[in-house]
């Protein structure tokens, strides 16, 4: 039977359309039993200003269009605007989200569900989206996440993860795919990967770091030294290969999402599946 993907994103970047290539082009060369049945964006044409992010979006549905994929939209934006304003007035920050804010994003996830619902998927693949989700896509889809960190580390997002590697010294850094959840980047894991961030060539970037970064340093000056750059780099290169491996699983029924938890090999698994070894054969073959 079909392996049928749904896939969220919001399409602002050069690096959604390679998430939806890369996914894509695996199922067509290893030639699996899987589609990706259809898209989903927040956002639609016109419902804000033509910048960068317009014109990135309509080149990522345009190449939707070019693989057949339907595209669904529903515009977040022109949603009830006025309790989502008053719900981001109201709260810290949009992962502590005040109850205003949850009601507006229970209110358009069952709209989102009104737009999806009609297709069923097996699991949908979160790809670049950058709304928090609410109730209704959390109760009725599983729905998976790649997260920059391992299943223990960081929250928030990649940048974030990497000042917290460094601030905390840290040894090792990776990537998951996760099932999302209403906790945030804590999920049951599905897979990780690892990879060191200390030792040979990677201490002379340390050393560089405590000479010129100060308390007083800038986030710019933070983010475009070379260590920072460098655990960007290196686990980046990890991601496609972790994700692509993951619906691969998935699609295979080696790994199973029941019941909102991640079994393998005939149990319920609270640990994911370190995919590590495999991720490090497949960067050296592309080296």
């Amino acid at each position: 039977m079909t392996f049928r993907i749904g896939w969220f994103s919001t399409g602002r970047d050069e690096a959604a359309r390679n998430l939806l290539q890369t996914v894509y082009d695996d199922i067509a060369q290893r030639g699996y039993d899987a589609r990706i049945e259809w898209i989903f964006c927040h956002r639609e044409s016109g419902d804000g200003p033509e910048n960068e992010e317009a014109r990135q979006r309509k080149i990522f549905l345009d190449m939707a269009d070019s693989m057949g994929i339907p595209v669904k939209t529903f515009s977040h934006l022109r949603f009830m605007p006025e309790l989502r304003k008053q719900g981001l007035a109201e709260s810290p920050n949009v992962i502590d989200a005040n109850p205003t804010l949850l009601e507006w994003r229970d209110f358009f996830g069952e709209q989102v569900m009104r737009v999806v619902g009609q297709d069923p998927v097996d699991m949908v693949v979160m790809a670049g989206y950058m709304l928090i989700i609410g109730d209704p896509e959390l109760r009725d889809l599983d729905i998976v996440n790649i997260h920059p960190a391992l299943p223990w580390g960081p929250r928030g997002t990649w940048q974030e993860c990497i000042h917290e590697i460094i601030d905390d010294n840290e040894k090792e850094h990776g990537i998951m795919v996760h099932l999302v959840t209403e906790t945030l980047d804590r999920g049951p894991v599905i897979s990780f990967c690892r990879f060191p961030v200390q030792g040979g060539s990677w201490d002379t970037l340390w050393e560089k770091w405590r000479r010129e970064i100060r308390p007083q340093s800038s986030g710019e000056e933070r983010e475009t030294h070379p260590l920072f750059l460098k655990i960007r780099e290196v686990g980046e290169i990890r991601e496609l290969p972790l994700l692509k491996g993951a619906i691969r699983e998935l699609a295979l029924n080696n790994i199973q999402i029941r019941d909102k938890q991640i079994w393998a090999k005939g149990k319920a698994r609270t640990d994911g599946v370190e995919l590590t070894a495999d991720i490090e054969e497949t960067v050296a073959g592309r080296t």
